[in-house]
């Protein structure tokens, strides 16, 4: 195994270490009684392997068709209808897996502790492995010619679709302490975008590797290297040729593609990325407050702050409704028009840090054990139900 180049430090340890205060002002805020407005369903669940594992991985599902894609830390690889949960195939890996899923209209990728990617095609044959400089903690990239894959140690891969080799290399300088994580790249016609764990993304020529810009996300601050962390880990969006990005300790920016221009900036500290809606930027900051921000820069929509230090997920967009998972396996329904709570589920207690993926109407998450579930909103439930949901006692 590749030995670390430099600290990666888990989340939830800088977060802890970088607030001031007392225990009580850093406490999870306490879930609050609501109206609820609309009745979810669990269409299905299973287990699948021990989930997200030991090493803080973040291993999302994918969609392609009717069929979801999901892998455990322990090597657990399956494909599932996504309408019952129902099983077509699945595989056992010896190997640990740090990243994935990444899939394209013929195959699914995976990157492991050992910094190899496993492409398999649809039906669950593998076709091919290849060995690269350390862990992969993201899910490739595809557009079916060719795979991007970032590692922990800086470096951005290309590598033939088809085949597996490698065609291009590019290596970024990599801070001495960052956060346990990396974005997944973005291909989009003749170029791929990055985030960097120097608090930069980057825009590189898919077919050479080629530098064509980059941008500063996140500045580093402070004294001691905590301070100074400036991760670009999130999700990258790509919207109406606008790249949007969200660094810890740093700002969301908005970039034109082409030329790689900050059109505006604001300052906010994420460790997960920006979600698209109703015109509206969407983004849950570090401190766990969710924000809505006009596409254009000129201002904030709304800000949500009753889930503060739950430990946040990405967002997801479901039927009109904005949705995260916290450190108790709670997922948070708000609305994306003004961002008061619309409904509250329990997924299993183990928490849900993984990105949550949506497709036909349904949502499907992977909790940090290893429930995989499907949810959707009850179609008969748009009325205002006159009932309260709160914590439970």
């Amino acid at each position: 195994m590749m030995k670390l180049n430099r600290l990666l430090l888990p989340l939830a340890a800088v977060l802890l270490a970088a607030c001031a205060g007392t225990p009580e002002e850093n406490d999870p805020a306490e879930l609050t009684d609501f109206v609820t407005e609309r009745d979810l369903i669990r269409i299905w669940s299973d287990k699948v392997g021990d989930g997200q594992g030991k090493g803080l991985y973040q291993l999302r599902p994918a969609v392609e068709g009717d069929t979801l894609y999901i892998a455990s830390a322990d090597g657990e690889v399956q494909a599932r209808d996504i309408s019952n949960g129902d099983i077509r195939w699945k595989q056992k890996l010896k190997q640990t897996v740090s990243g994935g899923v990444g899939v394209d209209y013929e195959r699914l990728y995976l990157g492991t502790t050992e910094g190899v990617v496993i492409a398999f095609d649809l039906m669950g044959k593998e076709l091919w492995r290849t060995q690269l400089s350390g862990e992969v903690l993201a899910p490739p990239a595809s557009d079916d010619e060719i795979v991007i894959v970032q590692t922990y140690d800086g470096q951005l891969f290309a590598l033939d679709a088809v085949t597996g080799e490698k065609r291009w290399a590019f290596s970024a300088s990599v801070p001495r302490l960052t956060l346990r994580g990396t974005s997944t790249p973005l291909i989009d016609g003749p170029l791929v975008f990055a985030g960097l764990a120097n608090g930069r993304v980057v825009a590189l020529d898919k077919e050479t590797g080629e530098l064509r810009w980059e941008q500063r996300v996140s500045v580093p601050k402070g004294s001691t290297e905590i301070e100074r962390l400036s991760d670009v880990d999130g999700e990258l969006l790509l919207d109406s040729g606008i790249l949007y990005a969200a660094g810890y300790q740093g700002n969301l920016v908005a970039i034109d593609v082409r030329s790689g221009r900050t059109l505006w900036q604001r300052e906010l500290s994420s460790y997960t990325g920006p979600v698209e809606g109703y015109g509206n930027i969407y983004v849950a900051d570090a401190e766990g407050s969710i924000h809505a921000f006009e596409k254009n820069g000129q201002g904030v929509i709304w800000t949500q702050t009753v889930l503060a230090r739950r430990k946040l997920s990405a967002p997801a967009i479901l039927s009109g409704s904005l949705v995260v998972g916290d450190f108790e396996g709670y997922l948070h329904f708000v609305s994306q028009v003004d961002g008061h709570l619309v409904s509250r589920v329990q997924l299993d207690d183990s928490g849900v840090r993984a990105p949550m993926v949506t497709a036909d109407d349904k949502l499907f998450v992977f909790s940090n054990e290893g429930r995989l579930a499907a949810y959707s909103f009850d179609r008969d439930s748009y009325r205002v139900k006159r009932r309260t949901f709160g914590p439970k006692r």
